[in-house]
């Protein structure tokens, strides 16, 4: 909605500032025209609030011709034109209306008071077309600014629901009954294991508690995570579960938000390869390319095995991250291919 008009006090505002400026105006152009000021008001006040109706939409056109992504030449040469179109079209309109009151009076000379204004109407029209140009851009630049600060609230808002959503996920009753069952049954057989495998649990549960302070992390650190989270995993599954990853590591100290990879692993592993009953490998590669870090996590989908009902929160949780983080610039697909899941993340590179 347009600025001015979204509240109706704002609206009222508009209307009564607009109808003394028109009064002013036509009572400035009465003295400089030599026109009566009563007939000024009468075919002037109502024209000039045509103008309004004009200057309007310019508030639109602003905004499909933002000053940060459009070469300035294109920005002025457009609204230059749209200028000159609109001063025709006012001041043909304006005429059509000096001839209709100049057919309902036989002594007042409403057509030639209007051709004697002319000039210095479009004028003034000019210039409060500039001027509402650039109070359109002002308000675009203020809309821009609070939803800058809205955009940076709400990541922080997500930030601590993935926070709690990752705490709740790793010390979640079951989670923590499977790692300690398994842990329970290779103390005694395999000591040595199982002190490494206390090791990858502790380092899971570390990084997953302590990234909410750190609301940005490496995509190595995030690699190891989650295959911290594999390897316990991997214990319980045994053969049904292998990994493939492959990462160059020219990309490991790339930048990405924390906690990125695990909710696609997670789901990989509960929806995936859980519902097989063979298993299933688990692949996931990272790459550069145009400019953008490409990420892709695919794994295996049996529709005849079981599987656990998922709520989608990871994933629209994830996706809006992203959006807030970079915008347009970031994207999270998802698809099936055959048997295959298949999540892919790109990522703009710094």
């Amino acid at each position: 909605m347009y600025p001015l008009f979204r509240t109706p006090n704002r609206l009222i505002a508009t209307l009564v500032g607009w109808s003394l400026f028109s009064a002013g105006l036509s009572t400035l152009v009465s003295g400089i025209t030599d026109i009566p000021l009563a007939r000024s008001l009468e075919l002037f006040a109502p024209a000039y609030f045509l103008w309004l109706l004009f200057l309007i939409p310019n508030y639109y056109l602003c905004r499909a011709l933002p000053l940060d992504k459009g070469a300035w030449t294109t920005v002025i040469g457009t609204q230059t034109v749209i200028l000159l179109i609109t001063a025709l079209i006012w001041a043909l309109l304006g005429r059509g209306y000096a001839l209709i009151l100049d057919s309902l009076s036989e002594t007042v000379p409403y057509l030639d008071y209007f051709s004697r204004a002319l000039f210095t109407n479009l004028v003034v029209f000019a210039g409060e077309y500039e001027f509402f140009v650039l109070l359109h851009y002002l308000f675009i630049a203020l809309q821009r600014g609070r939803d800058l600060e809205q955009q940076a609230l709400q990541q922080e808002l997500l930030t601590s629901k993935a926070e709690l959503r990752a705490l709740r996920a790793t010390i979640h009753p079951h989670f923590l009954f499977n790692a300690l069952n398994v842990l329970a049954n290779i103390t005694d057989s395999e000591p040595a294991q199982a002190r490494h495998f206390c090791l990858r649990l502790a380092d899971f549960l570390r990084y997953s508690v302590a990234y909410g302070n750190r609301p940005t992390a490496t995509l190595g650190a995030e690699l190891e995570h989650v295959q911290n989270y594999l390897s316990i995993e991997r214990e319980r599954f045994g053969e049904r579960l292998c990994t493939d990853i492959e990462v160059d590591d020219n990309l490991l100290e790339i930048p990405a938000p924390s906690l990125m990879l695990f909710p696609l692993v997670e789901n990989a592993i509960k929806h995936g390869i859980d519902s097989c009953i063979e298993g299933g490998c688990l692949k996931l590669r990272a790459e550069a390319g145009d400019g953008r870090l490409h990420i892709e996590i695919s794994n295996p989908v049996d529709e005849l095995g079981h599987k656990r009902q998922g709520t989608g929160i990871g994933l629209i949780s994830l996706r809006q991250r992203l959006k807030n983080r970079y915008g347009d610039d970031a994207t999270l697909q998802t698809c099936r291919e055959a048997d295959l899941f298949i999540a892919r993340i790109c990522l703009p590179l710094p």
